[in-house]
């Protein structure tokens, strides 16, 4: 029995540690109701997460929809984008052609149109902002079809600091083992839908009797919302909460321009960036750091901005869901108002 154990511990480890495998897995697993899937809610994904489906008020209740915008003007559109984006089809756009990526997820091969006013935007939610744009991974991933892979020499440190230089011990431990693997072993141990009623009644217990979510996720101090933790816990760079000083706001701002510089260079008219709120950021914004404004305010800030903090900020409109971490159809089609209305404009 003891060395049935050690290989079955020995096949899920080698599974975890392997990205090609586990996609595989979660293919096979995910939105599966049988015993062995894990059922992905279209309730919400922070009701997924916290399992708080008894919850009705944090249910999402619509799917999205988007106005259906006839093609008037001249521009080529290249959108990178993140899960804010991913659904958004061309036709709510009122361009001639249109380019999509989803960030992490795939590449954005794109190509220029000569005979267009050729457009980037960069569509990044607020948690993702420091990562992001503190490597050089967004110039492979975001690059001219049929282009070599290029090494892109600009300094591009963790914001306000220089990257450690990794041994060749950590470069040897980054290929044997997935940054992932602990995420990836409570997937493959612990996330089954057989063990649902026994997470729903932990969450029913936190919920009722201490006013608490399960696991990643924060209950919002009016209890009409839930937030993602990490852009809560202040001890997380994610956060909309974290320290950022004035230093990183710097270097940041720095590599933006770094950004918009090289893909001017390759050809486009344009380069914007458009940073959507965490939500606690606009519904909870007491200690917020000030990540967005104090990017977008920045007299030192070349790249142009579609300012969805001040857009979001000021409306009295419901623009994000209760129990997920994304925007509702008020806000996803508030942001394409904004961009229909700078590409109209730049098409002139």
């Amino acid at each position: 029995m003891i060395y049935i154990l050690i290989i079955l511990g020995l096949v899920i480890m080698t599974m975890s540690t392997s990205k090609n495998i586990m996609q595989k897995v979660s293919n096979a697993r995910n939105e599966h109701d049988e015993w062995w899937g894990v059922h992905w809610p279209i309730e919400g994904d922070l009701v997924g997460m916290s399992y708080l489906y008894f919850e009705k008020k944090f249910l999402r209740k619509e799917e999205y929809s988007f106005p259906r915008v006839k093609a008037k003007n001249n521009v080529n559109l290249v959108l990178s984008g993140d899960s804010y984006t991913v659904f958004v089809p061309d036709s709510a756009f009122g361009v001639g052609s249109y380019k999509y990526g989803r960030r992490y997820f795939s590449e954005l091969k794109f190509e220029l149109d000569s005979n267009k006013k050729n457009i980037l935007i960069f569509e990044i939610a607020e948690r993702y902002v420091k990562d992001y744009f503190s490597s050089n991974r967004v110039y492979n991933e975001v690059a001219l079809v049929n282009a070599p892979k290029q090494e892109v020499k600009q300094f591009f440190p963790v914001p306000g600091k220089d990257e450690p230089q990794k041994s060749k011990f950590d470069e040897f431990m980054s290929v044997c083992f997935n940054p992932l693997i602990n995420q990836n072993l409570e997937y493959n141990l612990f996330n089954y839908n057989v063990v649902n009623p026994v997470r729903k009644a932990k969450a029913w217990m936190n919920y009722h009797l201490f006013s608490r979510a399960s696991g990643d996720v924060i209950v919002a101090d009016d209890g009409e919302y839930l937030f993602l933790k990490e852009t809560v816990n202040k001890k997380n760079s994610k956060s909309s909460f974290s320290e950022f000083t004035d230093a990183e706001v710097s270097q940041l701002i720095r590599n933006l321009n770094a950004v918009s510089a090289h893909y001017k260079a390759l050809g486009f008219d344009e380069v914007y960036l458009s940073i959507i709120p965490n939500p606690v950021t606009v519904l909870q914004p007491a200690g917020y750091n000030g990540l967005i404004p104090r990017i977008q305010n920045s007299i030192d800030l070349k790249i142009r901005i579609i300012d969805m903090y001040s857009v979001f900020k000021n409306t009295k409109d419901v623009i994000y869901w209760k129990g997920d971490t994304h925007w509702n159809n008020n806000g996803v089609n508030v942001w394409l108002k904004e961009v229909n209305k700078i590409l109209q404009a730049d098409s002139l």
